[in-house]
């Protein structure tokens, strides 16, 4: 196995000002070869683009972090990071109020669905990790699930994404209602409150708030009731704005005074029903009495990285991509490697797309299909997959070289064969295409006692399937959007079956054995001495939404913080890069999508390896919109939020 970063208790949590004056190494390439069996894999340090100082390097361009003018959160009581800085507040005053973590998260959760609307709201559907005080961890799927009446044949792909045909027996309520009954310690109506106000008193509209309304205004507009709900005469709410929400905020009072349960089993479920079945859809009063009762606490899946246990959610989710991606990169040395040059984005993007492979051909609904776990996570497995990044490296290296001699061979070509001769190879960089926003939300909370959880949650598409209940201000999610109409297809739309998910927060253990840094570290040492006899503590939590990019971004995060050194807000700030692989897209994948902060070398040093290349914006939501917290060796907890959303960190 691969000997652990030693950078890790040292420099994994600097404060800023140690963070901003870290001295950074001489920028450098090295030919990335894995060794046979476990071994650590490095070869020479020649490589074949060698980079000139500064070419390959995002440098520090002042500001409070590395990556952006945004500092890491503190706290020491608690700590809530979310996609808006009026949801993290209400998490924040659950904190101060007395109430813990799971009141933190759950307040949380329901304000985000009032001030991001679009990602986010009742009808939708969620996924929860938790870590107990004791550290015994936690998951919760309430994806939703089809329907009774739902059969593959009744769809066509427009019924499935938009209309009333589309959603799931939505989950959210139903998730909030089992992490609060379980773990809160407020009452209900005290958790609602925030939610409550900004839904009745309004919420300011931001430049991204308008800007996803504007790209996903036609799905509201053949609705009515969705538009009444959003739009403003059939326009988006500008930045600046106030969006009122009174309909919402009667339906979260109904929720206060009557209980969680009253949305699917009292009269807001009633209505839904009835609603849907008017307009066509599919969901009935059974299927909302009954789906509270099929939700169940699972053991996370587990696999270690670098001397931590990484936990994650099992399936229908395909959080397996993350722990397959990480342990294939765990026999390379990835902090010898220049951090976001070419060598590193090569190797890294070539494990991701392995690993998303193996989850596009076995991962579903386990009480449908067998999910072969076991297998995945196998040394075996594991093993083969090295191999193929490795024949695939060396592969994009021999594209290289071609190249390097083809431009240096003026005489004998013109500037039009070489284009030529690239166009052939596959490579080549251009300005990214819009794309279909489809996309969640992601909050995290912890407190002082060590509980911990973090939720992903989304209505599917921007404003889910377009549908609002009347004047309930629920907005369904379109969950079936991520459902095949194939017959024997292990994603089959069927009744009762959950979708495939790439829906994945982690919850990383320090465990007992792991290397010990120094006791004055500002760094997440996994264990100190005193822990040591309680077998580990939790490390860090992170998670973020984005589709099917949402393992790929959420590898790069873990590999930012722990082969890296990067504090939390600088492991999400960092440019990232992912396959073009969501719903529609060719598998394999052939499109890399990186962020425009990756500078020109490095886009023009993967074109020549023959990557076809998609440059994003400076900060693009396409690569998700992480959300973590840290925690200390010395009990303060640090927290991240993703600046390519309104996201916001807040310690107490």
């Amino acid at each position: 196995m691969c000997q652990f970063s030693q950078k890790i208790s040292s420099t994994l949590l600097r404060t800023t000002a140690e963070e901003s004056t870290w001295g950074r190494r001489t920028p450098r390439s090295v030919n990335v070869r894995h060794l046979g069996g476990s071994g650590v894999g490095r070869e020479g340090s020649g490589s074949a683009l060698r980079p000139f100082m500064g070419g390959w390097v995002v440098a520090y361009a002042g500001g409070a972090s590395e990556f952006g003018v945004r500092p890491a959160a503190l706290g020491r009581r608690g700590m809530v990071a979310s996609a808006n800085p009026l949801a993290t507040q209400a998490g924040l005053r659950m904190l101060a109020a007395g109430g813990n973590a799971v009141d933190a998260v759950v307040a949380t959760a329901a304000a985000v669905t009032v001030v991001e609307p679009y990602f986010s709201g009742l009808g939708g559907i969620g996924i929860a990790v938790i870590t107990l005080p004791g550290g015994e961890t936690r998951t919760l799927n309430f994806m939703g699930r089809s329907p009774d009446h739902a059969r593959a044949e009744m769809f066509t792909e427009e019924t499935q994404d938009i209309g009333p045909m589309a959603p799931m027996v939505p989950g959210i309520v139903a998730g909030w209602a089992r992490l609060h009954g379980e773990f809160g310690r407020l009452p209900i109506a005290q958790v609602l409150e925030p939610a409550i106000e900004l839904a009745d008193g309004g919420a300011p509209v931001t430049r991204f708030d308008f800007e996803r309304s504007a790209q996903a205004v036609d799905r509201l507009r053949p609705h009515p009731d969705a538009a009444r709900t959003y739009l403003n005469d059939g326009r988006p709410y500008e930045a600046g704005q106030t969006l009122r929400q009174p309909g919402l905020a009667a339906t979260l009072r109904t929720l206060a005074r009557d209980g969680w349960m009253a949305f699917y089993d009292g009269a807001l479920g009633r209505t839904i029903a009835t609603y849907l079945s008017e307009h066509g859809g599919l969901i009935t009063d059974d299927d909302l009495r009954r789906y509270p009762e099929t939700l169940k606490w699972e053991p996370p899946l587990r696999a270690m990285y670098r001397g931590y246990e990484l936990r994650t959610t099992p399936p229908p989710s395909s959080a397996v991509q993350i722990l397959q991606t990480l342990r294939i990169l765990e026999a390379f040395d990835l902090d010898d490697l220049e951090h976001l040059g070419p060598d590193y984005v090569a190797l890294v993007a070539e494990a991701i797309r392995l690993a998303r492979m193996d989850a596009a051909a076995h991962v579903a609904d386990p009480l449908f299909v067998e999910v072969p776990l076991v297998w995945m996570l196998s040394d075996e497995r594991i093993h083969e997959l090295r191999a193929e990044v490795t024949r695939r490296l060396e592969g994009v290296r021999g594209r290289s070289r071609h190249a390097r001699s083809a431009r240096s061979d003026r005489a004998d070509r013109t500037g039009a064969r070489r284009r030529i001769a690239a166009r052939r190879r596959g490579g080549r960089i251009r300005r990214a295409r819009r794309a279909p926003e489809r996309s969640t939300t992601h909050l995290a909370a912890a407190d002082e006692s060590g509980l911990a959880v973090n939720i992903t949650q989304t209505l599917g598409s921007s404003y889910g399937s377009g549908v609002v209940i009347g004047r309930t201000g629920i907005a369904m999610n379109n969950g079936h959007h991520w459902c095949t109409l194939i017959p024997g297809d292990l994603k089959e739309l069927k009744p009762g079956k959950r979708r495939e998910s790439p829906t994945s927060p982690v919850h990383a253990i320090g465990l007992q054995g792991a290397p010990i840094g120094p006791t004055h570290s500002f760094g997440i040492d996994p264990l100190g001495p005193a822990h040591a006899a309680k077998g580990g503590r939790l490390a860090f939590m992170i998670g973020t939404p984005g589709s099917y990019g949402i393992p790929q971004t959420t590898a790069q995060m873990i590999i930012n913080l722990v082969d890296f050194g990067k504090n939390i807000q600088d492991a999400i700030a960092a440019p990232r890069f992912r396959w073009q692989d969501d719903v529609g897209d060719p598998l394999p994948p052939k499109v890399l999508l990186l962020e425009g902060r990756f500078p020109p070398a490095v886009q023009k040093a993967l074109a020549a390896r023959g990557y076809r290349l998609e440059i994003l914006e400076d900060w693009s939501m396409r690569v998700g919109g992480g959300q973590g917290i840290v925690f200390r060796e010395d009990r303060w907890m640090m927290g991240g939020a993703d600046p390519r959303r309104n996201g916001y960190a807040m310690g107490w």
